[in-house]
């Protein structure tokens, strides 16, 4: 579905939601976008990138945002492509909110009036609330590496504890991995543009590029934090492990003491001691209650049923 969203004496918008074939004629035809843009605009799976056109004066920009669907990926790419001075966006069900925000931008971005501002300038600070999104995101995840942190006491939900970091660590994979490539594109927008846009839209374009740089720190941060709250997750089931390891095997030690204990008395061995009494049979499981006593305190006596 194609929407023009905003039209200024110096530009028009187009917002292009989940494109059919009908769509893409139009987009060829009438609006005269290229075949290549247009199918890296619209890939689902297309990195994040900057590319320039001059014979057929067009830009593409893709870029990693939030998605509204978080499984099973956190971030999505979308393109927006100015040809002709005219601006066009394309989205998806996961990503098609980021017309609102290019819409109503963030309060730190006053756009001028619509009969000076320019296509590059409405981008721009239509893409700051959307680079914003990655601290809250991230915000977030440290909430929830908290919430895992306090239930550290309880040995029950261990591997329920384990499982959500691990999510989280994925979590994190794709923001930093999508900062990086975000980063890596407005510095080759900076450089492709520096030349043909006024001061006020590099501007524009360096606070985006400084919150992309803050919450890239951001995402550093956080992922080293969890990262180790993780390996002290690992140490504690380690630690569980191996004190589970050694009390069964003090005891698989302790229980052979009955076995050994009736192999003697079970061979009609003559002359043991107590084998011809008629209470013989309580004397040797008193004797065998007597060893395995003796032997629990004395694999408890040398640490090895202490965790």
């Amino acid at each position: 579905m194609i929407e023009m969203l905003k039209e200024t004496p110096r530009f028009k918008w187009y917002h292009v939601t989940n494109m059919t074939s009908e769509d893409e004629y139009q987009l060829i035809h009438e609006n005269h976008l290229t075949d290549q843009i247009l199918g890296y605009a619209v890939d689902k799976n297309e990195s994040v990138r900057m590319e320039f056109d001059s014979d057929a004066d067009e830009t593409l920009v893709i870029m990693d945002v939030i998605s509204a669907q978080p499984e099973p990926v956190l971030t999505r790419p979308v393109g927006f492509v100015i040809v002709k001075g005219d601006l066009y966006t394309f989205a998806n069900r996961a990503t098609d909110y980021i017309k609102k925000s290019i819409l109503e931008p963030d309060k730190d971005m006053v756009r001028n009036s619509e009969d000076q501002m320019t296509v590059f300038e409405f981008m721009i600070t239509g893409i700051y609330p959307l680079m914003t999104q990655y601290a809250d995101q991230i915000t977030e995840i440290n909430r929830q590496r908290r919430a895992i942190q306090a239930q550290f006491g309880n040995r029950k939900h261990l591997t329920k504890q384990t499982n959500d970091l691990l999510h989280l660590q994925i979590q994190m994979i794709y923001l930093q991995n999508s900062l990086a490539n975000n980063l890596i594109m407005f510095d080759q927008l900076r450089r492709g543009y520096q030349n043909k846009i006024s001061e006020q839209d590099l501007d524009y374009l360096d606070a985006v590029r400084v919150e992309v740089d803050q919450a890239k720190d951001m995402a550093g941060l956080a992922m080293e934090v969890i990262n180790a709250v993780s390996d002290a997750i690992g140490n504690l089931g380690s630690r569980d492990l191996n004190w589970t390891m050694k009390v069964l095997t003090v005891y698989s030690i302790v229980l052979t003491i009955p076995t050994m204990v009736s192999g003697f008395y079970g061979e009609n061995v003559k002359y043991l001691p107590f084998a011809e009494g008629e209470s013989g049979w309580l004397i040797t499981i008193f004797i065998t209650l007597l060893l395995m006593g003796g032997a629990t305190y004395i694999f408890y006596r040398y640490g090895f049923l202490r965790k």
